[in-house]
């Protein structure tokens, strides 16, 4: 081989690789998973078993619901492979974690560990996940924000742990809690 054949060849592998690049992710289009949002009891959603400000809701609606809820807003990309793996991949594990449309039926100690881990995972900037934030810029938490959600959660779990009905805690109380 000539040193005037070595960028010919370079040429040619650098296409054959890249045929079989779009052949493979065409390929892998044929792989489905199963999305899906599970039908909503209203009656064991979060908010209606828990007192939730309008400024947590809305927190909770634009940093949390589309992996932690039945709820989930599929975006384009979850029809795609090999992202959709992905996407569904960790709207299971986090609706395994926390879900906030069965809230009603965890138990009280179980929704005391979870808000307690709302509040750490948040504080920790590990919630919501990076990988959500790249591509939804919009959830992103504001420190203002990461504290009002420790700060109701950590009020909610105290209202628990002193098994007072939460029916009875008007989210009046609440009024402080928020940027």
């Amino acid at each position: 081989m000539t040193q005037s054949d070595r960028p010919t060849t370079l040429i040619k592998v650098t296409r054959r690789l890249l045929l079989l690049a779009v052949f493979l992710l065409l390929a892998v289009q044929a792989i489905r998973v199963k999305r899906e949002n599970p039908i909503v009891d209203q009656t064991r959603k979060l908010e209606a078993t828990a007192p939730v400000p309008p400024v947590i809701h809305e927190i909770l609606r634009r940093s949390c619901n589309d992996c932690h809820s039945n709820e989930t807003v599929w975006p384009w990309y979850s029809r795609v492979a090999p992202v959709s793996w992905i996407v569904v991949y960790d709207v299971r594990e986090g609706r395994s974690d926390l879900n906030f449309s069965e809230w009603g039926s965890y138990t009280i100690k179980e929704k005391g560990d979870k808000l307690d881990e709302i509040c750490g995972r948040v504080r920790r900037d590990e919630m919501p996940d990076g990988k959500y934030t790249l591509v939804h810029r919009n959830a992103r938490l504001t420190a203002e924000e990461r504290s009002a959600v420790c700060a109701w959660s950590e009020q909610v779990r105290k209202a628990l742990s002193e098994s007072s009905p939460l029916s009875s805690m008007p989210t009046s109380s609440l009024a402080g809690i928020g940027p």
